[in-house]
């Protein structure tokens, strides 16, 4: 019988939280954002099928996909040889995209496999396995992108926790409108843009910053959360990157948008609003003005208070 898993969407960073905040979000109208993984079985040797909306940004050689290669951790880690097993891809994330598609990808198939072969890890072994499967894909080992895949929310990292991240209060009202333009951006050479050290003032504005929102997000402040949203440390190194940004900024702030930052490395931006109507307006604003080709979606999000999970249904998230 075929058991299916779906993870969400992510953003990392969360502007003033760099390799520290992750969000999972999902959309309003109640489409899926995010991959699914179907195990339809086993076999004598694992194989991997694809389909979905993003299957062309794949290589078309599964022997190089990161789903086989959570299957061969998740094993050594486990110290021993597992079933063959039937495995089919939905890709309903584009790849480079600032989305976590990767971390997707990697937390549903190591939550699928961890459920079907009734739980051998726990949670924090789990989400360890996840990020460091990341970390081979985006050159170093961080949290903020599968932690929130895997657990839903917004997760903040803690870093020499054996908690590892904590799960942070959030504003209910809050609309955040996601915008992939359909181009990719590598997430490699964002990182790489970033400079290896930070001057001392950076530093001290950037722990502010992070210290200020997650404060005023256990308040319940809404003016001082919004008002601690500013990027120091990703967004000005990554500006040659995303040239687009400071148009598209101006003109999501006059249709009342109160702020809007880079989804992880990018391209796709966030654009966070208060109300449903301004969110409608910036999805309109993005949908003609940043989206460039057929990959290209937007979509009003809220946040998910799920992560991965196994479902019913296999269809196709968008």
């Amino acid at each position: 019988m075929t058991q299916c898993y779906y993870a969400p969407a992510s953003t990392g960073n969360v502007s003033v939280g760099f390799d520290l905040l992750g969000a999972a979000f999902e959309p309003v109208n109640g489409q899926r954002l995010g991959d699914v993984l179907a195990i339809r079985g086993e076999c004598a040797n694992t194989r991997l099928s694809l389909s979905g909306r993003y299957q062309h940004q794949l290589p078309a050689d599964t022997d190089d996909n990161l789903i086989l290669r959570c299957y061969q951790l998740f094993q050594q880690r486990l110290g021993k040889a597992l079933p063959g097993l039937d495995l089919h891809l939905y890709k309903e994330l584009p790849v480079g995209s600032g989305l976590g598609s990767s971390a997707c990808s990697i937390v549903v198939a190591c939550f699928a496999f961890n459920h079907y072969f009734s739980e051998p890890l726990s949670q924090v072994e789990l989400l360890q396995l996840m990020a460091e499967a990341e970390g081979g894909v985006s050159g170093s080992v961080h949290y903020d992108n599968v932690a929130p895949s895997y657990l839903g929310g917004l997760q903040l990292m803690l870093p020499g926790s054996e908690r590892l991240c904590r799960d942070l209060p959030w504003f209910e009202h809050w609309r955040v409108v996601l915008s992939y333009p359909g181009t990719t951006l590598s997430t490699k050479a964002a990182r790489a843009a970033i400079p290896a050290q930070l001057p001392l003032k950076t530093s001290i504005e950037f722990a502010a910053g992070l210290s200020r929102f997650v404060s005023a997000l256990y308040c319940q402040d809404e003016a001082e959360a919004i008002a601690a949203l500013k990027d120091v440390v990703a967004e000005p190194a990554r500006a040659l990157l995303m040239p687009e940004l400071p148009v598209l900024r101006q003109a999501l702030m006059e249709l009342g948008v109160v702020h809007v930052g880079i989804s992880g490395a990018g391209p796709t931006v966030f654009a966070l609003c208060q109300t449903e109507q301004v969110a409608a307006k910036a999805a309109s604003y993005l949908a003609s003005h940043y989206e460039k080709n057929q990959d290209a979606m937007t979509h009003i999000c809220r946040l998910a208070s799920a992560g991965a999970r196994s479902v019913k249904d296999p269809i196709p998230c968008s």
